[in-house]
């Protein structure tokens, strides 16, 4: 009898111990954050240069738009370029408000070589930062209708 106990204590232990891990699973998982570096502007921008004062340059015009950004990297900067330079005459400047802890570089003039825009940009989003234009004309800037393609790059510092 003692080993009838001794048989079915051990089978019913064994058999517990069984049931018990059939409903438990456990599963390994890993999760790569890749760095990410994203800017996107919001809607296009139109200005309109139609006067100036008797004796002096055409007056300059200015428009408003915004930006967001998100980057989880390290020392980063927005720059900024044209599809095509603009023609004799016509300048286009731009203006782009920084990100938290990040430095704007203030008013540039905007060509086919990249110029830095903002710097300093670690581990930040931004929504709805100010993004503004200038348009400069010379007398010398003929009466014409002007488009060009603004890209704004976020890279390494």
């Amino acid at each position: 009898m003692k080993r009838f106990f001794t048989l079915a204590f051990t089978i019913f232990a064994f058999s517990t111990s069984a049931f018990a891990q059939a409903n438990v699973a456990s599963q390994q998982v890993t999760i790569n954050v890749n760095e990410i570096a994203v800017i996107s502007v919001v809607g296009n921008v139109s200005m309109t240069i139609n006067a100036a004062t008797a004796g002096q340059a055409p007056d300059a015009v200015t428009a408003a738009s915004t930006y967001h950004m998100t980057t989880n990297g390290s020392d980063k900067k927005i720059t900024g370029e044209l599809d095509v330079n603009m023609p004799t005459g016509l300048t286009l400047n731009t203006t782009m408000a920084a990100p938290t802890g990040a430095t704007s570089e203030g008013k540039k003039s905007l060509s086919t070589s990249s110029v830095d825009l903002v710097k300093s940009i670690t581990r930040v989003r931004g929504a709805g930062l100010a993004l503004n234009y200038q348009a400069v004309a010379t007398v010398d800037a003929e009466p014409d209708t002007v488009v060009r393609t603004v890209t704004y790059t976020i890279t390494n510092n």
